[in-house]
């Protein structure tokens, strides 16, 4: 450490005089002495500075560990929803990036949907369905004939002896007449012959990008292509969502897709329809070996134009408990199943 200017060897020695003693001791001149008293003084300034910076720089030190313990967390969820992302965009390890862009992979998914929906398996499930200002309970069964479900319970209550019997007398005209059930199942044929040529679309009819990892499921995020021409109102209004989709890279399914109209669509310069605005929600759920089911609906749309004829513009939907059932499954056969549930569920 350099000396102080005032206290070097030399200059210390020469202002020494032993030539003034006071009490037999020798003294400092007075401007020695007032030199003394200042370097102790600036000595201990200096040490409470030094202080000082040391407290505040372990101060910022202890917040910032702080800051970066609360952090591992979601930066650990960043990086692994990244890293699952690179793995199935050709940048993960060799042999288990199969598609090397989000294009290939929803690809592959879409065709592994369309594959599922020609086998045409009938199924029994429970459905939770809002209707108006009420949330319906049912359990339906596909039959030959087309869907029969029975209601189990209104507002989670279940149903008292009146609403029982009015159910069971509504059941019974379904048995002497089933053309209303014919009626929705050939809708339904329609809408799923419709919903199969939207699908297939989907690879040209949007633009694809990686967008991270919800745990083991891949995120890809979409938007309208401004290079494809849509041909039906259907297709304009799909072709006009973007938002996202959640996607099993090992089954390669697609668990959920989410999106909304980025603008309005007008047919006909809105004389004969319009869809001013509207958000899509829905889940998918592995039911058997290679077989998915939907699981969630939630749908809203505002405007004057219907997609599906058995899917309104307002719908929301929970289903669950999925049991396949034989494919020649008579309807006769499906209400006993539905009141031999009905009765199990009923004893203690």
């Amino acid at each position: 450490m350099a000396a102080h200017p005032q206290m070097s060897h030399a200059g210390f020695s020469s202002k020494w005089n032993c030539g003034q003693k006071r009490a037999g001791v020798c003294q400092l001149p007075a401007e020695n002495q007032a030199t003394m008293t200042k370097v102790p003084t600036e000595i201990s300034a200096h040490t409470s500075g030094e202080r000082a910076r040391r407290l505040f720089l372990l101060c910022v030190l202890s917040a910032g560990s702080l800051v970066l313990v609360r952090a591992i967390p979601a930066l650990s969820g960043d990086v692994a929803g990244a890293a699952r992302a690179k793995e199935f965009s050709g940048g993960g390890s060799a042999g288990r990036g199969e598609f090397t862009t989000a294009d290939e992979l929803v690809s592959g998914v879409i065709s592994n949907e369309l594959t599922d929906r020609q086998e045409l398996l009938k199924w029994i499930f429970v459905i939770e369905k809002r209707a108006g200002k009420e949330t319906l309970t049912q359990e339906q069964v596909e039959t030959q004939e087309g869907p029969l479900y029975r209601l189990l319970a209104i507002d989670g209550t279940a149903l008292n002896p009146v609403q029982r019997e009015q159910d069971d007398a509504r059941i019974g005209r379904l048995m002497k007449d089933p053309s209303p059930l014919q009626k929705l199942k050939q809708a339904q044929k329609d809408d799923e012959q419709k919903l199969q040529k939207l699908l297939s679309l989907m690879p040209h009819a949007f633009l694809y990008d990686y967008d991270g990892a919800e745990e083991n499921l891949v995120r890809v995020k979409f938007r309208p292509n401004p290079d494809y021409i849509p041909a039906s109102y259907e297709e304009r209004v799909i072709h006009n969502l973007a938002g996202t989709m959640l996607i099993d890279p090992d089954r390669k399914r697609m668990t959920k897709i989410a999106g909304s109209l980025v603008s309005r669509v007008d047919f006909g310069y809105g004389l004969l329809g319009r869809m001013d605005s509207g958000t899509v929600e829905i889940g998918r759920v592995e039911v058997g070996p290679r077989q998915w089911k939907t699981a969630f609906i939630n749908i809203h749309f505002s405007g004057r134009v219907v997609l599906f004829k058995t899917v309104s513009k307002d719908q929301y939907e929970k289903r669950s408990e999925f049991r396949e059932v034989a494919r020649d499954l008579s309807l006769s056969d499906g209400r006993e199943l539905l009141d031999s549930r009905r009765l199990s569920a009923m004893k203690p």
